[in-house]
């Protein structure tokens, strides 16, 4: 008889776009991380290569995950993911409150996290199309291969230039509308840093995400993180 093991992640799905090898380690754990080489074995040998791997075809790193028995507090994310192919485009990080009455005229409202579903229907690309217009001003399709690179340069350099002069909390506190830009601070948070900002939050990396022209965190502030 097989015994199969149940993992149990400490994080969601999005730290397979978080460029640290260490974080997946820690919040993944040792024998995750084991059976994810082994299933990737024809093209990794370490936790390292895997990283890289998944960052150039993140889309297709789904096909490898298939029959994984997952538990813990993120389950049901993990199960929609490992057998529908399907991340949900909601923001994550919890950005601590900056007064801000900036107005920005760029639609994005979907999360870099969204990269990892898969586009096989039409309602999955809708989502870009309908959440995200802005992007395809940049570029002409979603990048199925190095995404982050392709990003980086598609990107204008204003738009980053406001998260390095303001901060990263300001733009998520400036509206599109009525809308906060919650989504489009994780995106610069992630084009400079190939981190996702809540996943920084989550392991208490507050200077890099919380120390920003535009606010300044005391020490022991808490770590917060939801799903939108």
């Amino acid at each position: 008889m097989v015994i199969l093991n149940v993992f149990k992640p400490r994080i969601d799905p999005c730290i397979f776009l978080h460029r640290d090898a260490e974080d997946w380690t820690r919040l993944l754990g040792e024998d995750f991380i084991d059976e994810l080489i082994r299933r990737f074995s024809h093209v990794v040998r370490d936790v390292d290569e895997l990283v890289e791997y998944v960052f150039e075809y993140p889309e297709a790193f789904h096909i490898g995950l298939r029959g994984l028995r997952v538990g813990g507090p993120y389950k049901e994310q993990w199960l929609l993911y490992i057998e529908s192919g399907y991340v949900d485009p909601g923001w994550r990080a919890k950005w601590p409150y900056v007064p801000s009455d900036g107005k920005l005229d760029v639609r994005v409202q979907v999360s870099p996290c969204y990269l990892l579903t898969v586009l096989n229907g039409r309602e999955r690309a809708y989502i870009w199309r309908n959440r995200a217009p802005a992007i395809f001003k940049w570029i002409s399709a979603v990048p199925r291969r190095r995404p982050l690179d392709v990003f980086r340069e598609a990107f204008p350099a204003w738009i980053r230039e406001l998260a390095w002069t303001r901060g990263y909390s300001w733009v998520a506190w400036s509206r599109w509308r009525d809308r906060r830009n919650k989504h489009l601070a994780e995106w610069l948070y992630w084009l400079d840093s190939g981190r996702m900002a809540h996943i920084d939050m989550a392991v208490g990396r507050f200077r890099d995400v919380y120390e920003t022209a535009a606010r300044t965190i005391k020490s022991g502030a808490e770590v917060l993180y939801e799903l939108s």
